[in-house]
């Protein structure tokens, strides 16, 4: 399962998890994106989780998924662990679902459900850069330049108006004057 699967992590992880022989499930808030979702590897795709928003968070539902990326945080985040497989595990690394999170300790007693966070901030530089080989090399999204849209530094704030207002997909990178 991948979570906000048409955001620049999530539509990654879609085509590295695809092309890894995974059986990807993608979920979107965005209908027209599932044949671009499907385009890049999803076997399935939903709407956004949970799928009835006002509906009082369970503790444990019904196993669905073996492992997730979640992208989105929030309430989405804890549905998704609720709903882990026995053994399951999700990396968690966005917050636009919100920092909370509704749930308790169940599907980690009952199931044995890992809670990962990602950290791209203090990572330190080696492993960093070894990763950055690798996602240059052999962990290569094969659709990342169909994924990535290069923006003007002049752009950059009707960009992020477009993700608020959740109609930008794919992978944004700012060209500065001057490169870096």
């Amino acid at each position: 399962m991948v979570t906000g699967a048409t955001g620049g992590v999530g539509s990654v992880s879609v085509d590295l998890l695809a092309a890894a022989g995974y059986q990807v499930v993608a979920s979107t808030g965005k209908a027209a994106a599932a044949e671009q979702l499907k385009a890049l590897g999803a076997a399935d795709v939903i709407g956004r989780l949970p799928e009835d928003p006002e509906a009082k968070p369970r503790a444990l539902g019904k196993a669905r998924w073996a492992a997730a990326i979640d992208c989105v945080g929030g309430a989405t985040l804890a549905d998704v662990i609720s709903t882990l497989k026995y053994g399951g595990a999700v990396a968690a690394s966005g917050l636009t679902g919100g920092p909370a999170l509704n749930t308790t300790v169940m599907p980690f007693i009952l199931r044995g459900v890992s809670l990962l966070g990602m950290d791209s901030v203090q990572m330190p530089i080696g492993p960093r850069r070894a990763l950055w080989e690798r996602l240059g090399a052999d962990l290569k999204p094969r659709h990342l330049d169909d994924l990535t849209h290069d923006v003007d530094i002049q752009d950059v704030v009707a960009v992020i108006d477009q993700v608020r207002a959740g109609k930008y997909s794919g992978r944004a990178v700012v060209r500065v004057a001057g490169g870096f």
